[in-house]
């Protein structure tokens, strides 16, 4: 089931015309009427699958202002004892052993500590300055 949803979410995502996407519709309440249950599974794994992948991208974004300023390099090895490409792969998402790589939990409140870090010690250097 939840692969006939991810296929029909693909299709839909680049269906061309309106009419492709009714007979997707159709497929989609046909599934639904064969198994509610299973259904439902697929499609919440299917939704939190998106909410992930979207959850990502944001912090992509939230991050392009800032990445350019500070050093990555420094940000990965003082506060996560890593490479800076171990950082660009989970920020980007690429695949590491045949998985997309992406920040844990902990990882991400380790990255919004070390920039307010980074922040206050920027903050400390302007008042200094002035």
């Amino acid at each position: 089931m939840k692969t006939k949803i991810q296929e029909l979410k693909t299709r839909f995502a680049h269906a061309q015309s309106d009419g492709e996407r009714e007979a997707i519709d159709r497929e989609m309440d046909a599934l639904l009427h064969s198994d509610k249950s299973g259904f439902e599974n697929a499609m919440l794994s299917a939704i939190k699958e998106t909410n992930q992948r979207v959850e990502e991208q944001l912090l992509r974004q939230k991050l392009e202002g800032v990445l350019p300023a500070i050093s990555v390099s420094y940000l990965a090895k003082n506060y996560f004892n890593k490479s800076p490409q171990w950082f660009y792969q989970r920020l980007n998402g690429n695949s590491v052993n045949g998985k997309p790589a992406k920040f844990t939990p902990n990882e991400l409140m380790k990255l919004r500590d070390s920039l307010t870090d980074i922040s206050t010690k920027i903050n400390q250097s302007v008042a200094s300055v002035v």
